[in-house]
């Protein structure tokens, strides 16, 4: 659970960096942004040398969680690293660094002047269409290693956007203050576990053994087949921030009397469909009777994509079915990359949602009290 939250519209400003397992969650109302700032230093910095190569990482002591998109920049929720080049020198220890640093200095200075921005798609960093911007494969790292400091594995799924911002005299140098602002352009992927059973109209099926063209039944009742199934096997073990991606288990009875009707699997930001809006799994997680799989070392994710985004049964539960957006590439068996079109992925989420997605609020408290009530045992997760 996180130890901070941010109010709905909220700010929360982080001075010196947390102990480990200080995650820090967005808890907003519809429409509302929340706002996170990280001061300078706040960020920390580890060093280590591994087979006498140094190398280093970015850290607060924990991840940033429900992190919600905006359009290109314009609403969503936002993470703020004040003196942005500070945290870039402090994390560069290439042969190279002095150069760098004062090409990235250059670089954010101009980009804050003309609005330009990085884009980080799926993990891999680059200039967002039509910026002048040239990163070095040096500075490409050290801005990978920002997010997942901030995000954990989850920007190996997710579309975010570096852009730079205010703009203050440095009377040290000819450079002046420049902050990064991270926004989110995209949704972590959601997925089932293998195993995981979907209703179909010639009964439940595992979700590994459905085929393209095979029925299934939409909370409408109505029969869709699938048009595409997602594929993507983690190891949890190498994974820096695992909690990013394990599986959240969702105990048979949980949401309700034989829903789901066995222990359902999902990843966490999954949405399931509850009191008429979509809910993420990790929203849900109480650690009774919802909690993280921590006994898991491996696990494969299957989604699965019908003619529109829809509501389906997994295990009895109704959850939605796969929305691409531009990220079908984050699967092992997609044959398209990850595409950046910021404000074509929001407009298409917004418009083709089968549901309005909801993670925090009363209506989040809600759902969870109602789930709490059902809890006839409490499980402590070690």
């Amino acid at each position: 659970m996180a130890t901070y939250s941010i109010a709905s519209g909220g700010t929360l400003t982080i001075t010196q960096p947390s102990t480990v397992g200080t995650n820090i969650e967005f808890l907003n109302n519809a429409g509302d942004s929340g706002v996170l700032i990280f001061t300078n230093g706040a960020m920390g910095v580890n060093t280590a040398t591994v087979n006498g190569t140094l190398s280093t990482s970015a850290y607060f002591g924990g991840t940033v969680q429900n992190f919600q998109p905006g359009a290109y920049g314009v609403g969503g929720d936002q993470v703020t690293l004040q003196v942005i080049k500070s945290l870039f020198s402090a994390l560069d220890v290439a042969a190279t660094a002095a150069t760098d640093n004062v090409s990235f200095a250059n670089i954010a200075t101009l980009a804050s002047q003309g609005g330009e921005a990085i884009l980080l798609v799926d993990g891999t960093v680059t200039p967002a269409a039509g910026a002048p911007l040239t990163l070095d494969a040096n500075q490409q790292t050290i801005i990978e290693e920002m997010a997942v400091g901030l995000f954990g594995t989850a920007v190996a799924s997710a579309t975010l956007m570096l852009s730079f911002a205010d703009v203050r005299p440095d009377p040290n140098s000819n450079h002046p203050y420049v902050d990064g602002v991270f926004t989110a352009l995209a949704p972590v992927n959601p997925c089932f576990a293998a195993g995981t059973r979907i209703l179909t109209p010639r009964g439940e099926v595992a979700v590994e053994e459905l085929a393209v063209g095979d029925l299934v039944i939409t909370r409408a009742g109505e029969e869709q087949p699938v048009v595409w199934i997602g594929r993507r096997e983690i190891d949890l073990t190498a994974q820096l921030r695992p909690e990013a991606v394990r599986p959240v288990i969702i105990e048979a009875g949980a949401l309700g009397e034989g829903m789901p009707a066995r222990d359902l699997r999902l990843s966490p930001d999954h949405a399931l469909y509850l009191d008429g809006m979509l809910v993420p799994a990790k929203a849900l997680v109480n650690w009774a009777n919802i909690r993280q799989d921590h006994a898991a070392r491996r696990v494969t994710y299957y989604h699965l994509e019908l003619p529109r985004h829809d509501v389906i049964f997994a295990e009895a539960a109704a959850v939605e079915s796969f929305l691409d957006t531009g990220h079908r590439g984050v699967f092992d068996n997609a044959d398209e990359p990850v595409i950046a079109l910021p404000e074509a992925m929001q407009a298409r989420r917004e418009a083709e949602s089968c549901g309005s997605l909801c993670t925090g609020g009363p209506a989040l408290e809600a759902i969870r009290q109602r789930i709490a009530g059902r809890q006839v045992g409490v499980r402590l997760s070690l």
